[in-house]
């Protein structure tokens, strides 16, 4: 099966401002401004298995088509370091206290692995909504299928038997309004591990929006008819 990766051809949007919270040139924020500001903020995660050659650029025009859709949008950069998920989630934690020193209503959106990000700090944040894109659910399933080539086992160093607290099957569930969205036809992160997910957490109420007939990227890809599914649960939200 043939993957739609066109999004990844999209121009890149500039952002209206780069912000650091460390010192690393990996640790810092695009900004892109809602055309109506409030106090609420998006904080997106970007993906790509938690590998170094994967950053945040390939969000760019669908963080740009989110704030033009009405949303401020905090797209977050974080170190992605072989074997150190300890660094990732501290920058992650990081990136997002430095956004509420600004807005006082967060909406976390991550995609595949930043969906996985995304559901691992949802509770720690206080967000008011968590929507994960494709996430990465179960790192134990993951490490068994061998998905991507040995990416959890990269990303974690160690046995992911020995990292519960960062596998979102093993954690408690989100305690905010949660969506996951996934498409049927996605060969990176199968479907199945958001219907297992979230039939594991049943006691929690979480929507699981199943898209036929699309793949991975296409979640991200501001053409495509997905987008307006994501900002109306986003307006669910506020």
């Amino acid at each position: 099966m043939e993957e739609d990766r066109s999004v990844f051809e999209l121009p890149f949007e500039e952002p209206d401002r780069t912000i650091p919270y460390g010192k690393s040139e990996d640790q810092v924020i695009d900004f892109y401004n809602s055309p109506t500001p409030n106090d609420s903020v998006i904080v997106l995660i970007h993906g790509g298995y938690w590998r170094p050659e994967y950053d945040r650029k390939h969000l760019a025009p669908f963080a740009k088509a989110l704030s033009n859709a009405g949303w401020s949008v905090a797209l977050i950069e974080y170190r992605r370091i072989i074997g150190n998920p300890d660094a990732m989630l501290s920058d992650t934690k990081a990136a997002i206290s430095k956004v509420k020193e600004e807005f006082s209503k967060i909406i976390l959106i991550g995609h595949s692995a930043g969906g996985h990000l995304g559901l691992v700090l949802s509770n720690f944040t206080n967000a008011i909504g968590t929507i994960a894109l494709a996430p990465l659910t179960d790192l134990m399933k993951a490490e068994e299928l061998d998905l991507d080539e040995g990416a959890v086992s990269d990303f974690l160093g160690t046995p992911a038997s020995l990292r519960s607290d960062l596998d979102p099957m093993r954690l408690p569930a989100p305690s905010n309004p949660t969506t996951i969205i996934h498409g049927t036809l996605d060969i990176r992160v199968p479907v199945e591990f958001s219907r297992d997910y979230v039939a594991h957490k049943a006691e929690i109420k979480m929507n699981l929006i199943e898209i036929e007939s699309i793949g991975h990227f296409e979640l991200i890809d501001p053409r495509a008819g997905i987008f307006g599914q994501i900002t109306r649960v986003l307006t669910s939200l506020i």
